[in-house]
């Protein structure tokens, strides 16, 4: 059994959304054949994963690198600390036995540690895989398209990921990108493993009358348009129609900065929003299956296209339709009235129109609905389906 590396700017096992990316794609590489040892970025690992020979979580061993810290520090440090993330597991690295190691997949990171990963790799005869996700835009990093950690991204992506030359892009806008560079690429959404006892999920069956339930699970931060959906909401409950909107993750103070200057609203809609807060990520499915729709609004901008949301494959795999706008591949696995709702736009006006026609849906058509996104999850999102495609692009890119 040939031995990879999988590291990057990750908190493996399930700190991030990064964790649960690397462990989609670490399951089907197992399944391929190869033993896959994660070198997350986390500070430490979990204390009922360790054993007589360090951290193994659902059989994977992994070893925490601390070079995403989680102290405070001043400016200085943590600008300098941002330059050289990754020092630490690139001189675990040089400790390894590297003879025969498959390859090195790096999720994210920055230029300077992408360039060392290069150089090192190219020293020992390994093979580099980038494992690439998203492509910040200036506005949602400190000091914008002036500041370091903007223009070590644009280094990155388009100098750096390129010299790698194989990728593992997450949409299809990546893949694009990177063909189009003369990479080898494949294209891998985020996965999941639909056996995990966690989606075994018994998932709401609505009754007529019953108030429409609809969640959102995530941070919002600067990626998600919640705040529209909220001014959405509003708009209905002006109009006198039923709705709850169940959030998992935001405290009531990140919801009412999604909403800027029409905060106050948020009062007036106490009846129709559920605060859950932070709940363990083995809780999420049964809160999604709860629901009827989960909303994503999303901009039509270049970090929107170039990501995907691993929040839909989430909702999609606990049995529960979406309502969004077509941003990134979403159209491509969401159709309108079988999947999900696709909008016309991320405006709040657009998820009041999605969120009506939900109301007039009969109970056959939201059941089908529920059925439909469960299948689309098992068809296009297990790990299971990409099995024999990374056995490929390993194999055919690693010989």
């Amino acid at each position: 059994m040939s031995r990879i590396i999988y590291t990057g700017s990750f908190r493996f096992p399930d700190g991030d959304a990064g964790a649960a990316r690397v462990l989609g794609i670490g399951k089907s590489l197992r399944a391929a054949g190869h033993e896959v040892i994660f070198a997350g970025w986390e500070e430490r690992g979990r204390h009922q994963d360790l054993e007589k020979n360090g951290y193994i979580y659902q059989g994977f061993f992994y070893i925490p690198q601390g070079d995403l810290p989680s102290t405070s520090v001043t400016p200085l440090k943590r600008l300098l600390r941002f330059i050289q993330y990754g020092q630490n597991t690139l001189r675990w690295i040089e400790t390894q036995d590297l003879q025969g190691l498959k390859a090195i997949i790096v999720y994210n990171g920055g230029s300077w540690f992408i360039n060392r990963l290069i150089i090192l790799c190219r020293r020992r005869g390994i093979r580099l895989i980038v494992d690439c996700t998203e492509w910040y835009a200036s506005q949602s990093l400190p000091c914008g398209k002036f500041g370091v950690p903007f223009l070590d991204n644009e280094l990155r992506m388009r100098h750096f990921n390129v010299t790698a030359n194989r990728v593992i892009a997450i949409s299809s806008y990546l893949e694009r990108y990177y063909l189009q560079r003369g990479c080898n690429v494949l294209r891998v959404p985020p996965l999941v493993d639909l056996q995990d006892e966690k989606w075994q999920v018994n998932y709401r069956l609505p009754a007529d009358g019953d108030i429409l339930q609809i969640v959102y699970a995530g941070t919002p931060g600067k990626k998600d348009l919640l705040g529209n959906a909220l001014r959405g909401l509003n708009t209905l409950r002006e109009e006198g129609l039923s709705v709850k909107l169940h959030l998992v993750g935001p405290s009531r103070e990140e919801v009412s900065e999604c909403l800027g200057s029409d905060a106050p609203i948020l009062d007036m809609m106490a009846d129709m929003i559920v605060l859950h807060g932070r709940v363990p990520q083995s809780d999420v499915p049964h809160i999604l299956a709860t629901a009827d729709y989960s909303v994503l609004l999303r901009p039509l901008e270049r970090y929107a296209q170039a990501g995907f949301p691993t929040k839909l494959v989430e909702s999609l795999a606990a049995g529960v339709p979406v309502i969004a706008n077509p941003t990134s591949d979403i159209a491509e696995f969401v159709r309108d009235g079988i999947e999900g709702i696709l909008l016309t736009d991320q405006s709040p006006e657009a998820f009041v129109a999605g969120v009506k026609r939900a109301l007039t849906l009969p109970l056959a058509r939201k059941d089908a609905m529920r059925h439909n996104a469960r299948l689309r999850a098992e068809t296009s999102f297990d790990f299971r389906v990409f099995v024999e495609k990374l056995r490929s692009f390993i194999q055919e890119y690693t010989s």
